[in-house]
């Protein structure tokens, strides 16, 4: 015989497939010949006797025979444990079986299908889930399941979770699981609807089981969903879990959770060195959390490392949580550190405490440093009603603070707060901010920078020790604040202002240009200092009464200055006018007249003119305060006036008519001297005011005769026996 001859192969590959062929018919024979309906009822029917569940088929149980024998079961129903609430109800299951077992009969199910399947899950109150009986190992039965190939269609499960009160249920799922015997690989997808919510799921893992732990090497999941506040939400989870059937437990390394949204745009990304869990717990000993969201023109950016975090019925907790909180919008940014162990109770009862927080402030309004601060406290809040409550003290560069606030809301949020600060040095911040180089503050031409304030929605009590800008200082502050991002108000505003205090209102207007409004009233306050550090002004002592009714607006506070509009009233008492002395004046006459009459006579700072009440009323307009009823009184001299103070320009054009007491200066006979003061509001000139002599002549000729008369009059009635 030849071994090499093409016959002869292709005469026994032909026989064999004969006989493959006649063994496999013949296994089908002997299959369908024994097949018993009423036999596999019975068994499946008692198959979970011991769990004292039901089992029961409404419908038929056929044999099937392409491309694999097995049976076709219809209308299949498993009950509660001992009751007869249904547990599970199946369309239709369809079991293929091994060949080769079956030639010795052997009934080995390699492939099974089920179709329609609707199921009942409840987490009862002690965590534990109505399935779990289930996953025990059962008695060998007339069936043996070694499955090859599984695949789910059309299955819905609901979820009842009796600890936390939810209800959930997964639509359209659908499962394919092929190579169970050796590499396998795991496809699920479905729709998860919780609270009106709908998710979209998709689930792919290669895996390997061995006994009752499943070992899965990449899981690759991702979960779709949609809301008005986020957009589209995108979770993902990837890494490596090890399921064990048998315990119940399981375990992962490496697993890494990612977020997106589109609405705002922002990605999250969660890392889980390693994770252990069963059915009432999830713990891990690290996780490392790193996320940004951007929306509008705001960027947030976040990070935080946690420790020992364990994850229960009772919420998900941390012994320790260090984060990295970052705000920035164009270029104001804000950079936060916390430290503090983390509760989240019910998933959504959230506290930090202790929380220990450092803050840095750093905004081109502040070009020559950051704000920073050192605070201690606690954080608390409930995420289901999107609200925070945050209690804080520590240091503000040095200056003690104390905060209390509360956050409704996370994407537009609004904030309700009450905030006290020891002192408030603004000049360390600022261009200038050496304290000799410090200006006037209404002289300072920077340009206002308001965009801070798009997003400002906060409504408190703010409290300053002390504020400095520029050489203005104020103490005792006290305010209620209302701020948005069109307007800031203070009312109820109070401080302790140069040696007096004031009360009223202050609001900035957004408007195409920056719009302050001030109402003040003011007690016993120090007008020298006040004037020289608002406007470089001092010319005026006393203590002050009176009140203030202006609004002002431009790009910077000098241009403030240049649009300021409104009444002032103001009284001073026990004061004095610095830079002429008008008693002296009058006891030198008539020297002192003919030094006036050639010549102006610049203010001297070691001259003053007393008083005992100085009365005065101005209306401002676009800088220019203009009065016409100065009324300034003393035991020597009287004196009232009228004109304008030029702050745009900082000069000054002022009429003052002197008339001294009668009984002081006998010699002079009541006369009134009139004076001229002009140029620089800190440099004034003062001289006769020749305007004033020579009042309702109209040719120069009736000018020089009447002025010539009014000085002569005026000298020879002061000069020693000049009376006849």
């Amino acid at each position: 015989m030849k071994w090499n001859s093409g016959r002869l192969w292709l005469k026994t590959a032909v026989y064999s497939l004969v006989a493959l062929v006649s063994l496999l018919a013949i296994g089908l024979i002997l299959f369908f010949l024994r097949f018993d309906s009423q036999s596999v009822r019975n068994n499946l029917q008692n198959s979970l006797a011991d769990t004292q569940r039901t089992v029961t088929i409404n419908g038929k149980i056929s044999p099937m025979l392409f491309p694999s024998p097995g049976l076709a079961i219809g209308g299949l129903e498993v009950s509660e444990p001992g009751s007869k609430a249904s547990f599970a109800r199946i369309g239709e299951v369809e079991a293929r079986l091994a060949w080769l077992p079956l030639l010795f009969g052997e009934l080995e199910i390699t492939h099974l299908s089920l179709h329609d399947t609707r199921m009942d899950l409840v987490r009862n109150s002690d965590g534990n889930m109505n399935f779990a009986d289930l996953l025990r190992r059962r008695k060998t039965s007339k069936f043996k399941l070694d499955l090859d190939t599984m695949t789910l269609r059309g299955t819905s499960l609901s979820l009842s979770d009796r600890v936390n009160g939810r209800l959930s249920r997964l639509e359209e799922g659908s499962l394919d699981i092929e190579g169970l015997k050796s590499d396998a690989r795991l496809s699920f997808g479905g729709r998860i609807v919780s609270d009106n919510h709908v998710v979209s799921v998709a689930v792919k893992a290669p895996f390997t089981r061995q006994d009752d732990q499943v070992s899965i090497d990449q899981l690759d999941a991702l979960a779709i969903s949609s809301t008005d506040k986020l957009g589209e939400v995108r979770l993902g989870a990837e890494g490596r879990l090890k399921l064990n059937f048998g315990t119940l437990l399981a375990s992962g390394e490496d697993i890494k959770l990612t977020l997106d949204t589109s609405l705002p745009k922002g990605h999250a990304e969660a890392r889980l060195p390693q994770v252990s869990a069963s059915l009432s717990e999830l713990s891990t000993p690290a996780a490392a959390i790193t996320g940004s969201v951007n929306y509008a023109r705001t960027q947030y950016r976040f990070s935080s490392q946690l420790a020992e975090i364990k994850l229960n019925r009772e919420g998900a907790f941390a012994d320790q949580m260090l984060g990295n909180f970052a705000w920035s919008v164009g270029g104001h940014a804000i950079n936060m550190n916390l430290r503090a162990p983390l509760s989240l109770a019910a998933y959504h009862q959230l506290r930090l405490e202790p929380l220990v927080l450092t803050a840095h402030l750093k905004t081109p309004v502040l070009p020559r440093g950051q704000l920073q601060a050192s605070l201690q406290g606690a954080l608390d809040g409930d995420l289901a009603e999107s609200r925070l409550n945050l209690r804080v003290a520590g240091q503000l560069d040095g200056a003690a603070l104390a905060a209390t606030a509360t956050q409704y809301g996370f994407l537009q949020p609004r904030h309700e707060a009450t905030l006290t600060v020891g002192k408030l040095d603004l000049n360390r911040y600022l261009p200038d901010n050496q304290a000799e180089k410090a200006v006037a503050l209404f002289q300072n031409g920077t340009p206002f920078r308001l965009d801070w304030m798009d997003f400002l929605n906060v409504d408190g009590k703010l409290s300053v020790g002390e504020l400095a800008m520029g050489r203005f200082r104020i103490k005792g502050i006290t305010a209620d604040i209302k701020a948005r991002p069109e307007s800031i108000s203070l009312d109820q505003l109070g401080a302790e202002i140069y040696d007096g205090k004031l009360k009223g209102s202050v609001k900035l207007l957004r408007d195409k240009e920056p719009r302050v409004e001030l109402s003040q009233q003011l007690i016993g306050m120090q007008i020298k200092p006040l004037m020289l550090d608002l406007f470089d002004f001092n010319r005026v002592e006393g203590a002050s009464n009176g009140w203030v009714q202006l609004n002002a607006h431009g790009n910077s506070l000098a241009a403030l200055r240049n649009t300021l509009s409104g009444k002032v009233a103001v009284r001073l008492e026990k004061g004095a006018l610095t830079g002429i002395d008008l008693v002296s004046a009058l006891r030198d006459l008539p020297g002192e007249l003919k030094d006036w009459n050639n010549n102006t006579m610049v203010a001297q700072a070691d001259q003053k003119t007393t008083f005992s009440a100085l009365s005065a009323g101005f209306e401002l307009d676009n800088g220019i305060a203009r009065n016409q009823d100065l009324n300034l009184e003393s035991s020597l001299v009287n004196v009232k006036g009228g004109g304008k103070f030029d702050l745009t320009q900082s000069i000054v054009d002022y009429t003052l008519n002197v008339r001294a007491n009668p009984q002081a200066f006998k010699q002079l006979n009541g006369i009134n001297v009139p004076l001229k003061i002009t140029g620089q509001i800190n440099k004034p000139t003062y001289s006769l005011d020749f305007n004033a002599m020579v009042k309702g002549k109209k040719t120069e000729s009736e000018k020089q005769q009447a002025l010539k008369k009014e000085l002569t009059k005026q000298i020879t009635t002061i000069l020693p026996g000049s009376k006849k």
